[in-house]
């Protein structure tokens, strides 16, 4: 197990990065790709990535993967970006109705 930090990616302080979970005994390496940032405060759980250009915000949990450009935020992290974007999709297909 490890944690592999890509190119550029970036770890706020006070982070914790877990490759062994005492709580459901999971293991696994965690991997942050090329130019992702995890906030401060964050814990990220075993077998977890971060996709590249993904941006987890500060006092966050992470316990699944966050895809490839992704805001991701919450407890448990969830891709916001994409809930947003679809929200916004569907305002523009209802408008002027």
């Amino acid at each position: 197990h490890g944690v592999a930090i890509g190119e550029d990616a970036q770890i706020g302080s006070h982070c914790s990065i877990y490759t062994v979970s005492a709580i459901n005994d999971k293991t696994g390496p965690v991997i942050l790709r090329r130019n992702a940032r995890v906030g401060s405060h964050s814990t990220v759980m075993p077998g977890v990535t971060i996709g590249e250009n993904a941006a987890v915000g500060a006092h966050n949990f992470v316990d699944s993967d966050i895809p490839d450009n992704a805001v991701a935020y919450g407890v448990p992290a969830n891709d916001w970006r994409r809930w947003f974007l679809l929200i916004g999709r569907r305002r523009a297909l209802n408008f002027g109705r």
